[in-house]
């Protein structure tokens, strides 16, 4: 197994952040990098797309942990080759007012550690720029000054 993990911190709460993640109608809106098709139900299909050397690429995948508002997890891919398990997982910091969230995937197969090298460089898909698309969606949703927060 290759794993290949990024994180940052978003000032809200893990259920504001998860309401954006989990609402995968509303990706193509906000994220440059991801986007998540299917209903996130444990057991159901459902397909990432992406980018990958300038080329849009998809690939099914199957559900396999929906733990509001805590983890989000599917794996997909060839088997053999690079079949991954993608996790997204928020941890609640500072009382719940912030979350650290943690995104990457588990690789396993013969171009598994060669999928972890791509993912370093600026040619494959970027969870990193995912990362930071889902923050500016986060704290652009986020109430105004005044309003009752998430």
């Amino acid at each position: 197994m290759h794993t290949y993990e990024t994180e940052l911190t978003i000032d809200a709460p893990p259920a504001a952040i998860w309401k954006q993640l989990v609402d995968v109608a509303q990706h193509d809106e906000w994220s440059q990098h991801f986007r998540l098709r299917g209903q996130p139900i444990v057991g159901r299909p459902g397909r990432i797309e992406f980018s990958l050397f300038g080329v849009s690429i998809g690939v099914d995948v199957v559900f396999q942990k929906v733990d509001e508002p805590r983890e989000l997890r599917w794996h997909g891919g060839p088997k053999g080759l690079a079949h991954g398990s993608h996790f997204c997982i928020l941890e609640e910091l500072d009382g719940g007012k912030r979350t650290r969230f943690r995104h990457g995937e588990s690789f396993s197969g013969v171009l598994a550690r060669l999928t972890v090298a791509l993912l370093k460089t600026d040619r494959g898909p970027s969870y990193k720029g995912f990362n930071e698309d889902l923050r500016q969606r986060v704290l652009a949703s986020a109430p105004k000054r005044g309003q009752t927060p998430f």
